[in-house]
């Protein structure tokens, strides 16, 4: 069974099943594009993953209206905010503008996804991270959680600007299915508690869903990832996802059960990145595994992206369990 029959049979029946896919930063690589592409190929060649997720570099979006970051040159160092066009009040109507979707960093996006694809073939299901409007938004501020200060008094022009980013991004999120990606993992930081109801309702939901909408007819896989503690996940249900990601193993946060007692969808996690995940050893990971008690329809995943020091060796016992339950030979399989 080739990962996409493996996905597809997940997705269209309501039976038990198993999924396996991880994810991580390429710091050192993730500003050349052909070392980038290289890195992603690699990584799934090494664990054979029943989906790739795309893992660019999380400032793209934000470069594409003029933020410059500098690139790390070490895989352990994220990138370093350098500089941001929006200092004061009025530049956020003068920077936020209308921009092609297909053209900059977007261009060297879609380029990505193109030779991926070209490489992998028709067989491997591939997702583009795309964060929510709200993120982007968030994002030209050194610390984005000053962002619910704008909001909360100057509405009218923050509905403006954030129209015209989800515009952008959904225009975006269509190329890239037209460049080779099966859909999007469509992540964001601000649908938790730590978020007004208001902002939620707002500026969050509202745009997510004319993204998700605008795409879902295309897109065969779209995955909906709530980063950070306390998520909204139940008020998130009526988007239109196939799987859905969250942190539950934080025992502040919802269960895999609070939720699958309501959706059926699967469900992506379980296994804690920063903790079992990076400091195994390895007949730990393997055995955490295998014993899980775990959604029925489970894709195996860290809670987020797993830290790039992990040994490899914690991964292979990841995969290796995961073939065991499924009944494959691993490698080879």
């Amino acid at each position: 069974m080739t990962p996409r029959e493996r996905v597809n049979d997940l997705l269209q029946s309501n039976d038990a099943g198993i999924l396996v896919s991880f994810w991580r930063h390429f710091y050192a690589e993730e500003f050349d594009l052909s070392r980038y592409i290289s890195a992603m190929l690699r990584f799934y060649e090494t664990y054979r993953w029943d989906f790739l997720k795309l893992n660019p570099r999380s400032s793209y979006h934000n470069e594409a209206w003029g933020v410059v970051y500098e690139p790390s040159d070490h895989s352990t160092r994220k990138p370093v905010l350098k500089h941001t066009p929006i200092q004061k009040l009025d530049d956020w109507m003068e920077v936020i503008r209308p921009i092609p979707p297909d053209t900059g960093v977007f261009r060297e996006q879609l380029d990505a996804i193109q030779e991926i694809r070209r490489q992998l073939g028709p067989h491997v299901p591939m997702v583009q991270t795309l964060f929510s409007p709200l993120e982007v938004m968030s994002r030209f501020l050194p610390k984005k959680r000053d962002l619910a200060v704008f909001l909360r008094h100057e509405h009218e022009r923050f509905v403006d600007i954030i129209q015209i980013i989800t515009d952008v991004l959904t225009g975006f999120a269509e190329r890239c299915l037209d460049a080779g990606a099966d859909g999007i993992f469509f992540a964001t930081t601000w649908a938790t508690r730590e978020t007004s109801d208001a902002i939620f309702e707002t500026f969050q939901k509202p745009y997510d869903l004319q993204l998700l909408h605008k795409i879902r007819d295309r897109a065969q896989l779209i995955i909906l990832h709530v980063c950070g503690q306390q998520p909204r996940v139940l008020e998130m249900l009526d988007y239109p996802f196939d799987m859905i990601h969250w942190d539950w193993t934080n025992p502040e946060n919802l269960s895999f059960a609070d939720v699958e007692i309501r959706d059926k969808r699967p469900i992506i996690g379980g296994v804690p990145g920063k903790g079992l995940l990076q400091y195994g050893p390895p007949y730990r990971v393997y055995d955490y595994i295998e014993r899980a008690i775990h959604p029925a329809r489970w894709v195996v995943s860290a809670e987020c992206t797993y830290p790039p020091e992990t040994p490899e060796e914690n991964l292979w016992a990841v995969r290796k369990a995961v073939a065991d339950l499924r009944g494959e030979i691993w490698p080879g399989s």
